[in-house]
């Protein structure tokens, strides 16, 4: 019976691990353009999805979605939600499947306050249960964000039967479950450090090539005497031929 269960948790735990929106971000440092790439493979308990509308708050700004071929896309106001917070554990609104997922969150998390922009990408054919698509947003992130904020997409998945609003963050107790339906987010971190390293190593490079350049430069004009000799010695040793032969020619004359 404890391998029976073991099994079934192992097959059970990657099938709710990929019941969600996935979120991949190209960069997560605050005040950078990022590439948000939203992934959706699975429908509404089966049926065909046939839109993504993903909210991005506020303070996410120069949004930019990018043309995908097979779906249209929409741009508009974010309505304002009159939910004071985000809840502390799955509540009826948020796991509503008709519910709009809102932004009305806490401001503490750096996750806008319901006024920002809603993109959404509808289909021309639903996408069948089981097969993945992806769609791409270009977005600054939060120029006034923090290292550790939590800037969170809340996402509205509508199917041919149904729909889904991904829209629940963790409580942050360890000892509440994960939410069933997550919002997709993600988590700002510092600045890379390689962009101060690489201008070092650029600043490095110069310094190299132009010491090169020097070296090139002080070296030019023994390359240019040494080129100048041996074409001297060249024009000598073709004059000394020429005289060899004249001399061989008038001794030759000479013997007859």
């Amino acid at each position: 019976m404890a391998g029976a269960a073991g099994l079934a948790l192992a097959v059970g735990l990657p099938t709710a691990a990929s019941a969600h929106v996935d979120l991949e971000a190209s960069s997560t440092a605050p005040a950078t353009l990022s590439v948000l790439t939203f992934a959706v493979g699975h429908g509404c308990e089966g049926s065909p999805t046939t839109s993504l509308a993903i909210e991005l708050p506020a303070d996410v700004q120069a949004i930019t979605p990018t043309i995908k071929p097979g779906w249209s896309i929409t741009e508009t106001p974010t309505e304002p939600t009159t939910s004071p917070g985000p809840s502390t554990g799955p509540t009826s609104d948020t796991s509503d499947p008709g519910t709009d997922p809102g932004t009305g969150t806490d401001p503490s998390t750096g996750t806008g306050t319901g006024t920002g922009t809603t993109i959404t990408y509808t289909a021309d054919t639903p996408l069948p249960d089981g097969y993945r698509d992806t769609v791409q947003i270009s977005a600054l992130l939060p120029v006034a964000g923090q290292p550790g904020d939590m800037v969170v997409f809340p996402t509205l998945q509508t199917c041919e039967s149904g729909s889904t609003a991904w829209s629940e963050l963790p409580s942050g107790d360890p000892a509440d479950p994960e939410p069933n339906l997550p919002a997709p987010a993600l988590t700002l971190t510092a600045a890379e450090t390689d962009t101060t390293s690489a201008g070092v190593g650029d600043q490095g490079t110069a310094a190299s090539g132009a010491d090169e350049a020097t070296r090139a430069s002080s070296a030019d004009p023994v390359d240019t005497t040494a080129r100048t000799l041996g074409l001297g010695a060249l024009l000598i040793g073709a004059v000394a031929v020429v005289l060899l032969t004249i001399a061989l020619r008038r001794q030759q004359e000479a013997r007859r």
